[in-house]
């Protein structure tokens, strides 16, 4: 039988390695393609790079230098260290001092700060006397991470204070109580802080997607011309 027989009686065998050299050679043509479109190039590189860059630095679970508030009622060395191991956590960063506790409300309620901390007036003689005072720390916590990440460094880090001015090393009970307050989320849940982020990103690929979806609608009907033809240009169309 002639080879024209077999394919004529739907025979015709597949050459070897018929796939890979077809997949071969349409790779080919997409690179060479690619190189002579150097936008197309271009985009595939730097917005992924763009990618990275934003979430790498933008998502970050671990927070830094949060800006704290504080309500000093009283000027002790016991005071003034445990703000000052707050602050070398690099957690905190105290920016604003207040006076009184509604000016602390305020700035927590205005969000230019996400913690406040009190230290009440006669607290470092209280710690001396053993009558275990509060000291008192108000968080934000929109953002659980955040707080909940800050907030559980309090008790390692007053016990180095503690060592330091109170000269008792480390104490296996803490000579006050640290009460956080866990503000506008005491529940910590994360929806309340993902979901408003989420919006944005879905609506930013919706807009890019049915912009693509458009400009492709507009060629299929041939109408691509006619836009083109009208006095605007590219970037307001």
């Amino acid at each position: 039988m002639s080879a024209t027989d077999t394919i004529q009686n739907g025979e015709a065998r597949e050459p070897a390695f018929g796939f890979w050299r077809r997949s071969y050679a349409m790779l080919v043509k997409e690179f060479i393609q690619l190189r002579r479109d150097r936008v197309s190039f271009a985009m595939i590189i730097i917005i992924p790079v763009m990618q990275l860059l934003l979430f790498g630095f933008a998502i970050n679970t671990t927070p830094r230098h949060l800006p704290t508030a504080v309500l000093l009622q009283e000027d002790s060395d016991l005071g003034r260290s445990i703000l000052k191991a707050m602050e070398n956590t690099s957690y905190f960063r105290f920016t604003r001092e207040v006076h009184t506790v509604e000016q602390l409300d305020e700035l927590l309620q205005s969000g230019k700060v996400l913690f406040g901390v009190e230290i009440p007036r006669g607290f470092e003689r209280a710690v001396r006397r053993g009558d275990k005072p509060a000291l008192l720390v108000a968080a934000d916590a929109t953002d659980p991470v955040a707080s909940g990440t800050a907030l559980g460094t309090l008790g390692t880090l007053v016990q180095s204070a503690l060592a330091h001015d109170l000269h008792i090393g480390a104490p296996p009970e803490m000579p006050f109580e640290i009460r956080a307050h866990a503000r506008y989320n005491p529940a910590a849940e994360s929806r309340l802080n993902i979901v408003p982020g989420l919006v944005g990103t879905i609506l930013t690929m919706t807009m890019l997607i049915f912009t693509a979806l458009s400009v492709t609608r507009e060629i299929e009907r041939g109408t691509m011309e006619s836009l083109l033809s009208m006095p605007i240009k590219p970037v307001e169309v």
